[in-house]
């Protein structure tokens, strides 16, 4: 099997570029476990730590898939699942005000952005 072998050097980067995204994201959040167990458990969600582990999980795996287009589709999914997931946990805009309502209705935005590159992957 050879990985990316129907995709154009464009294609390759697009990959890498999401890819990276969700593997930098699951590295750095890593050593903050707790604290983002607690704002998990904040919105009311059951089981935080099991919740969180699962979220650790879908980027590493969604984003090595999409890295080495290996079920590149199905990591995508799994891509997408987390940044819903994601939206609603860490950027509730809907239940902010002012500035930090802005600044997660930005971030949500970008994550609409991503999920339709990682659409993009899954049409292939």
């Amino acid at each position: 099997m050879t990985f990316h072998a129907d995709h154009s050097a464009l294609q390759i980067l697009g990959h890498l570029m999401i890819a990276f995204l969700f593997l930098y994201r699951c590295f750095t959040a890593m050593p903050r476990f707790a604290e983002h167990a607690a704002r998990i458990g904040e919105r009311g969600m059951p089981a935080p730590k099991p919740m969180l582990l699962g979220g650790f999980a879908l980027m590493l795996g969604g984003g090595a898939t999409v890295a080495l287009d290996l079920y590149a589709a199905i990591g995508a999914a799994m891509l997408i699942v987390f940044t819903l997931a994601a939206n609603y946990l860490y950027h509730n805009f809907w239940d902010m005000e002012g500035r930090e309502r802005n600044l997660h209705l930005y971030t949500a935005c970008n994550n609409v952005a991503v999920m339709g590159g990682l659409l993009l992957v899954i049409a292939g």
